[in-house]
């Protein structure tokens, strides 16, 4: 590492050639250049408003920008100035929203950098809500990013030292006490040298993202990785792949891109949508890298993928299995390159901590079949441990345990989790169970309460007390887990609520518990049943996995059967619309969000709309109405009949 940067500003004041840019991709014939000499003439220019504004080293700023080029020029801005940059999903829901009062809370002297848009819609919350004043706050420190005319006037860069904070990376799921992992410039530097050592990135690579900023795998892996190799990098935005998966692939051929990225829903979200026969100029065999990580990996559906692509070039050996936190700033084990995808079958009823699991030969209804991960990258070091903190042998499940100059201190102003995650040693227990196989990393489980849908975060506790808001709901008599689904290879959210009535009268709750938490998180909820006993530990701790297994083996379905034909006959009836604009966008919701009737007055955020359907009724009405409706008009016209009357203000129809 003698020669590699020490800071992430050294590294883009090294790589000053005007030839190696980032392409910031709108749509499929839009896209925009800014080479990395600019992007620090811009950061700089930038960084004199934040200081104007009263922002100085050591300092926050919270980046709550939804525009790709927006939020780079934003973040680089921070490293110049020595101010702690703090990247926050603008996202759709209430719970988005709530992140950025709670967070503002939490930081010692922050400020925000935003939009006269996104700044509106916190106005609005904050009057809902209560939080007046916190708002007042926010908008006395709120830089407002397109009322800035000109950046022309550059400001005096920060001396930066490889200890002081880069950024903090706050839990991406949770409504309640958002967790934030602080990352220095050392930490990320390290992890930095290790992924391109162990990727074998150079001069001849090139990378294409869709994966958003705020989350770690977008910034580190997709922005500063090929930034710090001074290699082409380009971005296309996540709702823009979320409607057109296919042009992810598309502009990937076309820009002859070698290193790819998804998370396991994305790769299913493009298989979904992929027409092959559309696809004739598509080639893919410049593809080396393809990542798949940040959820778990199923084996199955990178097959699956694998099969697919490889008419167009798709290397068989270009699917690369990872495994990676934001603990760790993003990597912590790779397998080695080349390496077919490689699995292992292991029986159910031997994943027990402490215990050896049993590998079979051949795959049954009673095993499972889970991915190797590859061995830590450099820079990392990595162990399966007991509950003392003691190595296991090989085979035997334990606590995944992380080390190293990349791996993060500590948790922002949080020293009892501290001290209960990261022992006298160094070592951090990742909340992750898992075994080494043949050397390799194997994931088997979670230890703490995390659920993981379409690559986000959520705290099954957070997602709980939202719940706790539904009338007839009382705490701890609800309990939310992440089953998978083998079938449509993801986690889906079921939520189980303690009770003993008819079942008639349970169906209303399952209404009101989908649109309390798509209102709130934007999450769409698979199932929502009874249950007569909430099972617990002998200290007391909600057993989640129990529920999630008897949900698994079968146990509900009896249940699901009756709720669904209750459903059949309660839904609200269908309403005649008034206008042929009205029966448009009452079908095409219908085809989006097929499991309940809409009226002309429902709200489409409490319709079960989760960010990605909410994208696909979008899309569908841009089909029909091409560059009418932008995704932001949903707020403004949240209603079927509300949005009709603009759409047909616009068109004079």
């Amino acid at each position: 590492m003698n020669n590699f940067p020490k800071t992430l500003v050294e590294a883009l004041d090294k790589n000053q050639d005007r030839s190696k840019t980032i392409t910031y991709i709108s749509s499929k014939d839009l896209e925009r250049e800014v080479s990395y000499p600019d992007l620090k003439l811009r950061a700089l220019g930038l960084l004199n408003h934040f200081q104007q504004k009263g922002a100085k080293e050591g300092d926050e700023l919270i980046i709550h920008l939804a525009e790709n080029e927006q939020f780079i020029d934003t973040f680089w801005a921070c490293q110049y100035g020595g101010i702690v940059a703090v990247p926050l999903a603008i996202g759709t829901s209430d719970g988005h929203r709530q992140k950025v009062f709670n967070v503002f809370e939490k930081l010692e002297n922050p400020y925000i950098a935003t939009t006269r848009k996104a700044l509106q819609r916190l106005k609005v919350y904050a009057e809902e809500q209560g939080k007046e004043s916190i708002f007042e706050q926010i908008n006395h420190k709120a830089v407002i990013l397109d009322r800035i005319e000109t950046i022309d006037v550059l400001a005096e860069p920060a001396d930066i030292k490889p200890e002081q904070t880069a950024f903090i990376q706050f839990s991406s799921g949770s409504t309640g006490d958002p967790k934030g992992v602080v990352l220095t410039h050392k930490n990320l530097v390290t992890n930095l040298f290790g992924i391109i050592e162990c990727s074998a990135f150079d001069e001849r690579d090139s990378f294409f993202s869709w994966m958003p900023l705020t989350h770690d795998l977008g910034i580190i892996g997709f922005h500063l990785t090929p930034l710090f190799v001074n290699i082409n990098q380009y971005m296309m935005p996540t709702d823009l792949f979320v409607r057109r998966p296919a042009l992810w692939l598309e502009k990937s051929s076309e820009k002859k891109a070698t290193t790819l990225s998804s998370p396991n829903f994305g790769y299913k979200h493009v298989l979904k949508r992929f027409k092959p026969e559309n696809q004739d100029g598509l080639d893919l065999s410049h593809v080396r890298l393809l990542f798949n990580g940040a959820e778990p990996i199923s084996a199955e559906l990178c097959r699956e993928f694998n099969a697919v692509m490889k008419p167009f070039g798709l290397a068989e050996t270009a699917m690369f299995t990872v495994y990676g936190l934001a603990e760790a700033c993003l990597v912590v084990t790779f397998p080695a390159l080349a390496q077919p995808l490689s699995t292992l079958h292991v029986l159910r009823s031997s994943l027990v901590e402490g215990l050896p699991a049993k590998v079979v030969t051949e795959a049954s209804g009673q095993s499972i079949e889970l991915v190797r991960l590859g061995t830590a990258i450099t820079g990392t070091q990595m162990i399966i441990a007991d509950s003392a903190g003691e190595a296991v042998a090989e085979n035997v499940i334990g606590r995944v345990l992380i080390k190293g100059e990349n791996v993060t201190k500590g948790y922002y102003q949080a020293p009892e989790l501290n001290e209960k995650l990261i022992n006298d040693d160094g070592w951090l227990d990742t909340g992750d169970q898992g075994l080494l196989n043949e050397g390799q990393l194997v994931i088997t489980g979670r230890t703490k309460d995390l659920i993981i849908v379409n690559g986000q975060n959520y705290y099954a506790p957070d997602l709980e007390s939202v719940c706790e808001h539904v009338d007839g709901i009382e705490l701890g008599k609800v309990v939310v887990c992440g089953v998978r689904n083998a079938e449509e290879a993801l986690d889906e959210l079921v939520v189980f609520v303690l009770y003993r009535g008819e079942l008639e009268d349970f169906y209303q709750t399952t209404i009101e518990v989908r649109r309390q938490l798509n209102e709130k998180s934007g999450l769409d909820v698979a199932h929502v049943l009874p249950i007569k006993k909430v099972p617990k530990t002998t200290s007391g701790k909600v057993q989640r996995f129990a529920l999630a297994e008897q949900f698994v083996e079968g146990e509900f379905s009896e249940i699901i059967a009756a709720l669904t034909e209750l459903s059949e006959t309660q839904s609200t009836e269908f309403i005649a619309a008034g206008s042929s604009i009205e029966r448009i966008l009452l079908d095409i919701c219908h085809s989006v969000v097929a499991d309940q009737k809409i009226t002309l007055k429902d709200n489409i955020f409490e319709m079960g709309t989760s960010s990605l359907k909410l994208a696909q009724i979008h899309e569908k009405i841009d089909e029909t109405y091409p560059d009418i409706v932008e995704l932001t008009d949903f707020f403004d016209y949240p209603t079927i009949e509300e949005l009709a009357g603009f759409i047909a203000q616009k068109t004079d129809l």
